[in-house]
């Protein structure tokens, strides 16, 4: 009979996840799984399967987390556009070792999305929650008198996404606060 191996499979993803969004994809190896996950080879293979398939999982449990938790943001009662306002200001004022980190989806649309089929699927649907959530954001500030009416909402939330990516790669530079918020200041005028 095969051995029964107990641990929280949810605390061990995240921890995978973290070493993959420290590192990446190509630069993690299994040690560095085993190390931080803190169980067995075999049970890392029997529960999430090789590496690659464990980063799949990895990758849709930081969208499932991480990304929702931050679109929350978005979504609080209140002003929609003080809420954008709060979610840009989290990326701006963000700690220097998680701007260096960046985002994991961004990370992995660059590492792995041209040539790796599943990630580029995974990631596009992450994409596009965000876009989504920025649309639903916009649209409530529109409808509130907070942007004008003739603003295209659509082409704006695809703007905000594709700027919010573009900062955490910046930010991944080491960027100032200040040369953040001189993009985020720039995202801004494009409501008025």
């Amino acid at each position: 009979m095969g051995r029964n191996y107990e641990f929280n499979r949810e605390e061990t993803l995240n921890r995978a996840m973290q070493v993959f969004w420290q590192k990446g994809y190509k630069a993690t190896s299994m040690k560095d799984l085993i190390d931080e996950m803190g169980i067995q080879p075999g049970s890392i293979y029997n529960t999430f399967g090789d590496k690659h398939s464990l980063f799949l999982e990895a990758l849709n449990h930081y969208g499932d987390v991480v990304t929702t938790n931050t679109l929350k943001l978005l979504e609080k009662e209140g002003s929609p556009l003080e809420n954008l306002k709060s979610f840009f200001n989290e990326i701006v004022i963000r700690p220097a070792d998680k701007k260096c980190r960046g985002c994991l989806v961004v990370n992995s649309v660059v590492e792995l999305s041209p040539h790796d089929d599943e990630t580029a699927v995974i990631v596009k649907n992450i994409m596009k929650k965000i876009e989504s959530s920025f649309y639903n954001c916009l649209l409530n500030a529109q409808r509130k008198g907070e942007i004008p009416e003739n603003k295209d909402i659509k082409a704006l939330s695809r703007y905000f996404a594709s700027s919010t990516h573009g900062l955490l790669v910046t930010g991944k530079a080491n960027a100032s606060q200040e040369e953040l918020q001189d993009v985020v200041d720039v995202i801004f005028e494009s409501l008025n």
